[in-house]
């Protein structure tokens, strides 16, 4: 997100359009004085500098909009430092020089661009650290908060889209000349195929199959049985025994993980929203427009 951001960021012309004026702790100058609190989050000031830079790499081009998502940013960068998640020491170093080379520059060169226009590296360098706070901070804070349950896959595939089933099962194909031995083990073992195929020397095969992929004699008598139950059908050289193992229910075009990380992302949206909500209630903040 934050590099996407930045690729924006070059090709909008953001450097163009960025008016920066450092601020010092000391001594104000008429520079200083142009870079405005636009809002003051529990004390920590919005700049309007960082407005501007924030404005073409969010894409937002409605100021009072702007001025609240970077209110939620500070509010969750805050809220993370006072819970003690920092954002690696190195890691916005590093980010800065995928932005450069991203642009086609090296650092050196990306910073004289923000120089020539009155940039600061310190104001990218700051609403770099928030940004990365309040976004990589923030799932890495509300991951372990979030669980997704069996069932809730289950219903969420069910919801979504056309249900398949699939049978996971134990065939054991043999000859038609093993008939009669072949019953005397099934009435031995009973269910037990791996025993079964042992002492015919068979192989018992584990497959998962759909609807209309066996043999017509077989398929016809697997989709009766229940789990655990087995099936005996034949045609005109085989015996076939097949042990449902299983049930499966597929649903097409996604699969588990796919369900499970949308359902993920949808819990982690609500847990941001519940988080701000509770943030903003309990801090002050002041918007000065």
């Amino acid at each position: 997100m934050v590099q996407r951001g930045f690729e924006e960021l070059s090709a909008g012309g953001l450097l163009k359009k960025l008016v920066v004026v450092l601020l010092l702790a000391a001594n104000l100058s008429l520079a200083q004085l142009l870079d405005r609190v636009v809002a003051n989050v529990n004390g920590e000031p919005i700049l309007e500098s960082e407005l501007k830079v924030a404005q073409m790499f969010y894409g937002v081009k409605d100021r009072d909009k702007l001025i609240e998502l970077l209110i939620q940013k500070h509010l969750i960068a805050q809220f993370l430092r006072d819970n003690g998640l920092k954002v690696p020491e190195g890691y916005v170093d590093t980010l800065i020089e995928d932005i450069a080379r991203s642009n086609g520059k090296s650092v050196d060169e990306l910073y004289r661009e923000l120089y020539s226009k009155g940039l600061s590296p310190a104001d990218l360098r700051s609403f770099l650290e928030v940004e990365v706070a309040s976004t990589l901070g923030l799932r890495e804070y509300l991951m372990s908060r979030v669980e997704v349950s069996d069932i809730e896959i289950e219903i969420e595939r069910l919801r979504t889209g056309d249900v398949e089933y699939v049978r996971e099962i134990e065939l054991l194909a043999v000859g038609k000349e093993k008939k009669e031995e072949l019953l005397k083990l099934i009435g031995k073992y009973g269910t037990d195929l791996d025993k079964v195929a042992a002492e015919l020397g068979e192989k018992l095969e584990r497959l998962k199959v759909k609807k209309g992929e066996l043999v017509e004699s077989l398929e016809e008598e697997l989709w009766k049985v229940k789990r655990g139950d087995i099936a005996v059908a034949e045609d005109e050289e085989n015996l076939y025994i097949a042990k449902v193992l299983r049930e499966l229910r597929v649903i097409s075009g996604r699969n588990e993980d796919e369900i499970k990380e949308e359902l993920i992302s949808r819990k982690l949206k609500e847990k941001e929203k519940e988080l701000i909500e509770k943030l903003k209630k309990g801090s002050l903040v002041e918007v000065y427009g």
